[in-house]
């Protein structure tokens, strides 16, 4: 008997504190918008818009030519808009306009928590929505591009949307389940996978009412066909490896592209190179988007 009651109070407080850690890393702490678009002379209009969950999100609306692509930029964990602004710099540049929007409890927009991609679904839609409002944007298809979690976010809600005709995405993880077990390894080697994933999961699962194994790109990535695909990956990438890259992309119909950057480490692919970069997304864009 008192061995059992030991085996118990074991599982249910490593169980406990796997919990308590892992809600509070859910409320991740803000940080600021600090760039604005002016600063690299990007006429900018702040714009905000809701979710159907009844959130209220903030982004910027940049407009280059009416009759031009609209693209919307999705950021990834722990930043903001902000952070895309160089990339959106070269998209202007190339007179594509533009949708950049905090995701929420990140930047300006509400919300304390996130669900690393699930719920952050409906922020895109409410996006997208708010697109299709606009009396001077076109009608769909737009290009989307979203980088790590960002670009899970819009390669989930991509697969159902054929608004979205065109997607580029720089290092998505292709299954929250194994991004949470890589995490957890990097974050935490001492810590045995078993039981203490089993306990994440559970406890995902609890929270916001869906496995993680089921927040998958890659079970999604096939309903993209025929709309194209271009993938960015750093060949050095220990939070998405090559090897998670070269699988979603194997698992996509054609059309599909990837660019795979040596040297590169998680998003630093744009750092790497930011000629081939911008010139391989703008050229996509272009080629998914633009009639002839």
């Amino acid at each position: 008997m008192i061995v059992l009651e030991v085996i118990f109070l074991v599982v249910f407080w490593s169980w406990a504190l796997t919990a308590a850690l892992f809600l509070y890393n859910t409320f991740l702490p803000r940080m600021p918008v600090l760039v604005q678009p002016q600063t690299l002379q990007l006429p900018a209009e702040t714009v905000r818009f809701g979710t159907a969950d009844g959130y209220q999100l903030e982004g910027w609306k940049i407009a280059a030519a009416p009759e031009r692509p609209w693209i919307l930029l999705c950021h990834g964990l722990g930043s903001n808009r902000a952070n895309l602004l160089d990339i959106a710099a070269g998209l202007y540049r190339a007179r594509l306009n533009l949708l950049l929007f905090d995701f929420r409890a990140h930047g300006s927009s509400a919300g304390r928590m996130t669900s690393f991609g699930w719920r952050e679904q409906r922020d895109l839609e409410g996006a997208l929505a708010f697109l299709g409002q606009q009396p001077d944007v076109p009608a769909a298809p737009y290009g989307i591009f979203g980088i790590s979690m960002g670009g899970a976010v819009a390669l989930l809600v991509a697969a159902r949307d054929e608004r979205l005709g065109a997607v580029a995405l720089d290092s998505p993880y292709t299954n929250l389940q194994d991004a949470f077990a890589r995490q957890l390894a990097l974050l935490y080697p001492l810590l045995p996978c078993v039981p203490f994933l089993w306990f994440l999961l559970a406890t995902y699962r609890m929270r916001f009412g869906v496995w993680p194994r089921h927040v998958s790109p890659h079970t999604a990535v096939a309903a993209l066909h025929p709309r194209p695909l271009l993938l960015i990956q750093g060949g050095q990438d220990a939070r998405t490896p090559p090897e998670d890259t070269r699988r979603l992309y194997a698992a996509a119909g054609d059309p599909k592209d990837l660019l795979m950057v040596e040297g590169a480490g998680h998003l630093e692919a744009y750092a790497v190179d930011p000629h081939i970069y911008l010139r391989r997304l703008v050229h996509f864009f272009e080629a998914s988007l633009t009639k002839s």
